[in-house]
């Protein structure tokens, strides 16, 4: 007996383990923010950024994926928010992994300039 697989089901096995693997990462690396977050809505989340990065031409999962980490990080509607970032993903002049990679090099750079603000707990309060 041979198994054979539709391609609607070949799809639901990708798509289960891109965001097994997506959620996983997010997971190990954000766990203080992502558990109040059951797998199911996180996949539903996930889910719902990757269609919305396909919108923007990022079809292959590694850019797809940063941009549902992006989302998870920055927030659902950052695309449009951030007008640097809405300005790139908007153009037609950058490829798929430059618009991605913009995306990492913004959150990486907003969270290292975050990081040495003084927080406000940090701060004496004004006399």
């Amino acid at each position: 007996m041979v198994l054979r697989l539709m391609p609607v089901q070949y799809e639901a096995i990708g798509r289960a383990s891109y965001l097994q693997r997506l959620r996983e990462l997010i997971r190990q690396h954000f766990p203080r923010q992502s558990a109040e977050i059951d797998d199911d809505r996180m996949d539903q989340l996930l889910w719902q950024q990757t269609l919305l990065a396909r919108s923007y031409g990022l079809e292959d999962e590694r850019s797809a994926a940063r941009f549902a980490l992006t989302a998870f990080l920055l927030g659902e509607g950052f695309d449009r928010s951030v007008p640097a970032l809405a300005q790139i993903l908007d153009s037609d002049q950058l490829s798929p992994s430059r618009k991605a990679q913009a995306l990492a090099d913004f959150t990486l750079l907003l969270f290292s300039i975050l990081e040495r603000q003084p927080s406000t707990a940090d701060q004496e309060p004004a006399p």
